[in-house]
């Protein structure tokens, strides 16, 4: 998978777990280094980000892909392609969550 930005749109609900150093700021932009689905919070994505590390702050290993936006144009199609595929796998997922 190829690295991509986003920008953080939600910052509250910081959990007591993981230090304000290492909690995303809104407006600020962050690299995604792996996506992955998170169980504990059943089965959400998750972005592990180059900028931030929360590797020591178990069980939060993941932030919500809710929190971040990919921005509009990324001027890279490949990138772009792929980040499509991941929105349409959370809208779906997220409509399977709503509906269980």
């Amino acid at each position: 998978m190829n690295n991509f930005r986003v920008i953080c749109v939600d910052d509250r609900n910081r959990p007591d777990g993981v230090p304000t150093s290492q909690w995303p700021k809104k407006g600020q932009f962050y690299t995604v280094t792996e996506v992955s689905k998170m169980r504990v919070q059943g089965g959400l994505l998750g972005f592990k980000l180059a900028e931030l590390n929360i590797d020591s702050c178990f069980p939060y290993q993941y932030y919500s892909a809710n929190r971040f936006r990919i921005p509009v144009f990324t001027g890279n199609e490949e990138t772009e392609a792929m980040l499509e595929k991941l929105l349409e796998e959370a809208k779906k997922e997220a409509l399977e969550t709503v509906s269980t």
